[in-house]
This record gives C-alpha cells, sequence and structure tokens, in this order.
C-alpha cells in the first residue's frame, strides 16, 4: 500500500493533467465557430455568436480544471507519501501512536476512483478496502469508510466545478444570467448528492470491512494458535485507539 496509493494518484494525475492540457490548448474559437456554422453545435437557447462564446469558454475552463485535477493528484500523492512517512516515524517511538486514519482512507478512495468505472457501487467496495485494512473498532472503521468516498468525489468535484464555471463565464458574455445560475445550481446539487451517495456507501462498506476484519482477527490460525495482530505484509504495531492521527 505504501507505493501502490501514490503511483496510481501519479498516474492518474499524469493522464487527466496532459488530456486537460491538451483541450485547453485545442480550444480554439475559430474551429467552434465553423463547427456551429456547420450544424454539428447547436442550441435553441442561444444565437450562434453567443453559442461559439458559451462553446469556447467550456472548453478552455474545463482543460483547465483538468490540468488542476491532475496537480492535485499529484499533492495527494506527495502528502500520502509524506504523512506514511510520519506513520512510520511516529510507530516507531518518534511521538503519539498514529491510527493511519487518512492512509487507509486514502487506499479505499483509490480503490473507489478505480472501480467506479466498472461498479455501480464502487464507494461501497473502496469504504470495504479502507475498513478492512484499518485495524480499529468498527465505528472507526466506518468513518475510515465514509472519509474514503468523500475523497474519491473530489477529483469529480474539482473538474466540474472548472466546467461549470466555463459555463457560466460564456453564458454571462451572452447575458444569459438565468442560466448560468441555473447550471451553477445544478451542478452544485449534483456534487452534494454525489458526496452523499459516496459518503454513506463508503460508510457502509467500511462498517462491513470491520466487521470481517475483526472476524479474521479472532480466528485461530492453521496450527490452532491465535491468529498473529496485524495484516499481510503490514508492519503497524498494535496502539491506544483514543489517539489523535
Amino acid at each position: 500500500m505504501d507505493w501502490a496509493v501514490p503511483i496510481l494518484l501519479g498516474l492518474y494525475g499524469l493522464a487527466v493533467g496532459f488530456g486537460g492540457a491538451a483541450l485547453a490548448v485545442a480550444a480554439d474559437r475559430a474551429v467552434i465557430a465553423e463547427l456551429v456554422a456547420e450544424g454539428m453545435i447547436v442550441s435553441d437557447v442561444f444565437t450562434d455568436a453567443a453559442l461559439v462564446d458559451v462553446s469556447f469558454a467550456t472548453a478552455r475552463w474545463s482543460g483547465i480544471g483538468l490540468v488542476v485535477t491532475g496537480l492535485l493528484s499529484w499533492a495527494g500523492a506527495a502528502a500520502f507519501v509524506a504523512h506514511r512517512r510520519r506513520e512510520r516515524a511516529r510507530a516507531s517511538g518518534a511521538g503519539a501512536d498514529p491510527t493511519y486514519t487518512w492512509t487507509d482512507a486514502a487506499a479505499g478512495g483509490v480503490v473507489t476512483a478505480v472501480t467506479s468505472f466498472l461498479l455501480p457501487f464502487a464507494p461501497m467496495l473502496g469504504g470495504f478496502a479502507g475498513g478492512y485494512l484499518h485495524r480499529n473498532e468498527r465505528t472507526s472503521a466506518t468513518r475510515v469508510g465514509a472519509l474514503s468516498g468523500l475523497l474519491s468525489v473530489l477529483p469529480l468535484a474539482v473538474a466540474l466545478l472548472f466546467v461549470a464555471a466555463g459555463v457560466a463565464v460564456g453564458t454571462l458574455r451572452a447575458d444569459a444570467v438565468g442560466v448560468a445560475l441555473l447550471v451553477v445550481g445544478v451542478v452544485l446539487v449534483s456534487l452534494l448528492f454525489t458526496a452523499l451517495f459516496s459518503g454513506g456507501f463508503g460508510a457502509l462498506g467500511g462498517y462491513l470491512g470491520g466487521q470481517l476484519r475483526d472476524r479474521d482477527a479472532d480466528k485461530p490460525d492453521e496450527f490452532g494458535g491465535e491468529r498473529e495482530e496485524g495484516r499481510l505484509g503490514d508492519d503497524r504495531p498494535e496502539r491506544d485507539e483514543s489517539t489523535a492521527d
């Protein structure tokens, strides 16, 4: 997990950032005007000139939003590595015992993001992964699952906010204030619903993952002894559950 999460975040940021840069550079007003004139971009609300402004602003701001999303993904990868190092230092005795809440939530968020293209209830799977990784009481596993769901929404939120900003800028240039307000309102409501959906199902998955983790920890190993605390490939020591992150 130490390197899988930052590597996936870095690759995601690279792909999204380059795609956004290409879109921002390729956004050309003359090309969009030709597409509008040829009837490939149509609207029943705007005139052709206003439609060109709206389409150009939306494409340009969308590209910028993807670039920002990519940069934030890189920043998240760096923050994960730095936080993981601090956790290791604290686990070895240099400070209060870590709780691994944010690193486990980030791992679950990455699982959600990767599987969201294939599964409708990906937040539950990501929350389950984060909750199962988290060695804590079930309530804490539930919190980790909820955080994993919310973290997975952040890239989408950043990208959609820039798209909404582009549409708003274009529509304001066309003196369509009502359309701008409508678009911004729809985006905000959609993001709120997505956050509630992802956080809620993430919390449910975290709860289930925590239950499975507790049950596995109580099972004897194949030699008849008590199963050793910890997880496969994880050197985390036992800690006081009441310590801060």
